[in-house]
């Protein structure tokens, strides 16, 4: 009976947490990013080759929105970048442009976004690359020097701008700009549940084994058989309960995927959770104070999530912030996720992010078994000095 009621209790603790999970995702799914990027990905197609397209490329560098840090071939390049989430934005700037230009023909410059981005990315990119190009189009009707567009000031402009930006939006329909969205808000979550679980379950086991071994005071002093199953456990309960509730978010949001996007998915969640559920191993091994714990864990969560490259591109941080977020799990499975879920590679393109996922579980893991190890060495150091008292006390 005591298995029966092991794994019911395993499989009611996955289904409530599962729900718990999916009511907390589906309600940060809606709170997205609103701040304005800068240092947007962009890739230039000058096919004109004119001091025009040049004076344009020299603006759109200029600007602090966008990062020209790709150089595509054509049009189809553009849209193998975007597709492969290496840019943004891809610009062209057709033939003829400068030709056109000076015969009083309007120049149509092409602007491929990314529209399964976050959707104020390429709204921003096309707000800026609107007004570069309104600018330098206004100081061609004011006669000044192709190569000096975007050097001064506007007063007026033309009634017919020579030069124009149509807009394209690149449109995977496998995917949806929830991808980038959700799963970040979800991270957040998963080391929370990740932790606390493993917590609990070691803290449950060593308030029964009190009442028998009144002597110990750490966890670790726990036998071997009470320490390692409330991890594996934790492990499994949460992996199952946050993939279930990561899918069905999904789904709810009308979001596709295949079944090698969800197994590859499943696997970069499980090992977020073992590299979390590892720390908070090590942490509750060696600190009995419920209330340093619990600070301990926001100082990790919270941090991890702002410096994660989610809230604030890794680009626009400091160098301090920046290798404060390296050092936590949270930024390597985003960094795993993204390219898994919402381009659909394989795992090996992402093994350098899972290999630091991994360094994370073994480095932890060794602590926590010398932990485990001194544990046990206090615990029979204890047992021999009561049999030693217990001893004196008869003789």
């Amino acid at each position: 009976m005591k298995p029966i009621k092991m794994i019911a209790s395993i499989i009611i603790k996955i289904i409530l947490i599962s729900i718990a999970l999916v009511l907390f995702f589906s309600m940060m799914a809606g709170m997205y990013y609103k701040s304005s990027p800068t240092k947007i990905h962009t890739s230039i197609v000058d096919q004109d080759n004119s001091p025009l397209s040049r004076s344009i490329i020299y603006n759109i560098k200029s600007s602090q929105y966008f990062d020209v840090n790709t150089q595509s071939i054509d049009y189809l390049d553009l849209q193998k970048n975007i597709d492969q989430g290496k840019i943004d934005v891809g610009i062209v700037i057709p033939h003829n442009a400068y030709k056109d230009v000076l015969n009083h023909r309007t120049v149509n410059i092409l602007a491929v976004v990314n529209g399964t981005a976050n959707p104020i990315v390429p709204k921003i990119s096309l707000m800026i690359l609107g007004k570069i190009i309104l600018t330098m189009d206004m100081q061609l009707g004011m006669k000044v020097r192709v190569e000096d567009l975007g050097g001064i000031p506007n007063t007026r402009h033309t009634k017919t701008p020579p030069l124009k930006v149509n807009e394209r939006v690149f449109y995977n329909p496998s995917i949806s700009m929830e991808n980038s969205m959700l799963p970040a808000f979800m991270g957040l979550a998963m080391q929370i549940v990740s932790m606390l679980i493993v917590i609990f379950g070691l803290f449950g086991n060593f308030k029964i084994a009190k009442q028998k071994m009144n002597f110990i005071t750490q966890i670790r002093q726990l036998p071997v058989k009470a320490i390692i199953p409330p991890f594996i456990i934790a492990w499994i309960i949460v992996s199952i309960a946050i993939s279930t509730a990561f899918f069905i978010t999904m789904s709810l949001f009308g979001i596709n995927y295949t079944h090698d996007v969800m197994w590859n998915t499943i696997a970069i969640i499980s090992m977020l959770v073992l590299s979390m559920g590892s720390i908070s191993f090590f942490l509750v091994l060696n600190i009995k104070n419920g209330g340093i714990l619990s600070a301990i864990i926001t100082l990790i969560v919270f941090p991890a999530f702002m410096y994660s490259g989610y809230l604030i591109p890794m680009e626009q941080m400091a160098s301090v912030p920046n290798i404060i977020g390296n050092a936590f799990p949270l930024r390597h499975y985003l960094q795993a996720l993204y390219p898994v879920f919402n381009h659909h590679l394989p795992l090996s393109d992402v093994q350098v992010q899972l290999n630091i996922l991994w360094e994370y579980v073994a480095v932890f893991l060794g602590l926590s078994a010398l932990s485990i190890i001194i544990g046990q060495f206090e615990r029979k150091h204890k047992i021999n000095k009561m049999k030693k008292q217990a001893n004196s006390i008869q003789n």
